[in-house]
């Protein structure tokens, strides 16, 4: 009787369980009727992209809804797979479209679209040099006016430019680093200057490295190689004077400026090593700059900080005056 009363007394618990479990959560059947009602439809991203380019094509579209579409597509084309897709459904042309616009809030917009679909993308960096995006890019930074629109359009460049050595070359006889020159010495604030300068140090290290001899590498290393060969960036530099414009960025008091037009300088020194040896303004530049930052490490070591940013930057100092004695 005992064992009977226990048995009971349990599934009147568990009666008492799954009617609260029932109260809490919905039949299975009322939900699939209720979803069915809704006919939910998810959009993958093609379906999105399409939709978008269809929107962005109509002559009825404000400038508002303009610039929504193209933060949206900025904002896809980050995957690689939906930047190749873009390329392929025309994409690419709607984009130099509106960089070509008038409208400063456009050209801004299609430049950050551009430069994120090509990032590290070969695929599309190639079909936007066949499309023409490179000459576009450097008439924009040529011709822009407000300074948003060419830091946009530079970050477009150095993106187009990076890991793709056919667009070096194309660069280079179409005249950017003279467009980048007229840039770089109208340019008083020096964010443009350091951007124009970090984009040079990439150029110039990427091609170091991949032409540095090793292991014996594939095929299509030895291609790389033999293209890169055909880009004659450190000749195009000492030709067109960037020995000299570049030490004018360490007359910024920005340390971060400082640092890259170092590491840049050192970059360059194969080339340029002449020019800076008989620069009496940055010899005398770079000894100043020394005993400053020296100072500024001697007084972070006192206060017992090590492997300071100082340093780093003293020790650029250091490498370039060994190279210049």
């Amino acid at each position: 009787m005992k064992k009977i009363k226990e048995d009971l007394k349990e599934a009147s618990r568990d009666s008492e369980t799954q009617d609260s479990v029932k109260s809490r959560f919905r039949p299975l059947e009322e939900l699939k009727r209720d979803m069915a009602q809704l006919d939910l439809q998810v959009e993958t991203d093609v379906q999105i992209m399409r939709r978008l380019l269809d929107q962005f094509n109509s002559t009825d579209l404000s400038t508002e809804q303009r610039l929504g579409i193209l933060q949206e597509l900025e904002y896809l084309v980050h995957q690689v797979d939906n930047a190749q897709t873009l390329c392929s459904m025309g994409g690419l042309s709607f984009i130099l479209q509106a960089l070509n616009s008038s409208d400063v809030q456009l050209q801004e917009n299609s430049a950050l679209v551009l430069g994120s679909a090509v990032a590290s993308n070969p695929v599309v960096q190639v079909k936007a040099v066949e499309e023409g995006a490179l000459q576009t890019l450097l008439t924009t930074l040529a011709t822009a006016q407000l300074h948003s629109v060419k830091k946009k359009v530079l970050f477009a460049v150095a993106s187009l430019l990076r890991h793709f050595p056919f667009a070096q070359q194309h660069f280079l006889s179409r005249g950017g680093l003279q467009v980048l020159s007229e840039l770089f010495q109208k340019d008083g604030g020096g964010v443009l200057r350091s951007r124009i300068v970090t984009m040079l140090h990439d150029l110039i290290s990427e091609k170091e490295l991949i032409s540095q001899p090793g292991p014996v590498q594939d095929p299509s290393h030895e291609e790389r190689v033999r293209q890169y060969s055909e880009v004659s960036l450190q000749g195009e530099l000492l030709e067109k004077g960037w020995c000299r414009l570049v030490p004018q960025l360490l007359q910024s008091s920005e340390h971060d400026f400082r640092e890259k037009a170092l590491q840049t300088l050192l970059a360059m020194s194969p080339v340029c090593l002449d020019q800076y040896r008989s620069d009496r303004a940055l010899l005398g530049l770079l000894q100043s700059l020394r005993v400053q930052y020296a100072e500024m490490v001697q007084s972070e070591t006192v206060l017992g900080e090590e492997d300071s940013y100082f340093s780093e930057i003293l020790d650029l100092i250091d490498s370039l005056q060994v190279k210049l004695k």
